[in-house]
């Protein structure tokens, strides 16, 4: 989904992520069905099980309906129900790492720490459009790594291949 006036681009959970928190909402709905009207389902239901089952339900439900991606020129920013929100600047990325056992992107503001912003293929709708917007939006000085060459298989054009081969 593209905001044209904002220039920002917003990519959604994958159908995945999405059928699955659906599964978990009918899930819940279930067993909060057979908890009030007290009909005994094959296990016992007491409160705690219930509070424990809609505890893990819940956040699950929330992350597959609710959590976005959003690139715009300067930045790109993860919000996700029941985490912080994480922003992450193109100027202060130093590497940028697409990794060998997993298709994903990850972007570091420091060389040598974990990464600042992660992005799995798997969880996010148009993964190939989003990493080559972010590696195309990243300073020249900054350090691509692709080593499975993933790039090469992405609609990015010749500047993001190019970028991932320099380093």
């Amino acid at each position: 989904m593209n905001d044209e006036s904002s220039g920002e681009t917003t990519y959604r959970t994958s159908q995945l992520q999405r059928g699955l928190a659906l599964a978990s909402a009918a899930s819940l709905l279930l067993v909060a069905t057979l908890r009030v009207t007290g009909d005994r389902p094959l296990w016992e239901l007491s409160f705690v099980s219930f509070a424990l089952t809609a505890g893990l339900l819940l956040p699950a439900t929330g992350y597959g309906l609710r959590a976005r991606i959003r690139v715009s020129e300067q930045a790109i920013r993860k919000t996700r129900p029941l985490w912080n929100d994480n922003t992450v600047r193109f100027s202060e990325v130093r590497r940028a790492h697409l990794p060998l056992t997993e298709e994903g992107l990850w972007l570091y503001t420091d060389s040598d720490e974990s990464p600042d912003l992660t992005v799995e293929a798997q969880s996010f709708e148009r993964f190939d459009e989003l990493a080559c917007q972010v590696i195309r939006r990243l300073p020249s000085g900054v350090e691509v790594s692709d080593p499975a060459d993933r790039l090469d298989g992405y609609p990015c054009g010749d500047e993001a291949t190019r970028r991932s081969n320099q380093t």
